[in-house]
């Protein structure tokens, strides 16, 4: 029975960990963020240096492509990284496609969560994204997307 009680106190404290990763992100729309940091007046290029960071419901559309250059340089910016520091490399190489109220927004995403993403996800599913906005390069605003929860089908 004791060792019984001492798993249910580490399952206890692991999931009270896993909800505290993402309470720091603000429940909002990802064209707020954008709203609330253009009122800002950040153009051309620019990397924050304090948590954009939002949890919001989006569409799934399974569309991948590579980092585009303003992406990388945004993300090497943002992590204090050279953009030939082979651990950008090795953690990040795509974008994938997100819908929100339509409109399509692309974000880098770690190979593993890609990964995680496409076995757990179909196309038109709606899920929490856990997003930060890392910056803007010339008029697009570059979004990192940090971890999922939670799926069900678009109506």
């Amino acid at each position: 029975m004791s060792g019984m009680r001492k798993w249910f106190f580490v399952a206890l404290f692991l999931s009270q960990g896993a909800f505290a990763k993402w309470e720091g992100y603000f429940p909002a729309k990802l064209s707020d963020g954008v709203s609330i940091a253009s009122r800002a007046g950040h153009a051309g290029f620019f990397v924050f240096r304090k948590d954009y960071a939002f949890s919001s419901k989006v569409v799934y559309t399974g569309k991948i492509r590579p980092l585009t250059p303003e992406t990388e340089q945004v993300l090497s910016g943002f992590f204090g990284m050279d953009r030939d520091f082979p651990m950008l490399d090795r953690k990040y190489g795509n974008e994938i496609e997100l819908k929100e109220d339509g409109k399509a927004y692309w974000m880098a995403v770690s190979f593993d969560l890609l990964s995680n993403m496409q076995k757990k996800l179909a196309d038109g599913e709606v899920f929490t994204a856990y997003v930060r906005l890392l910056g803007k390069s010339g008029n697009r605003w570059i979004f990192l997307l940090d971890g999922f929860n939670g799926a069900s089908r678009n109506p």
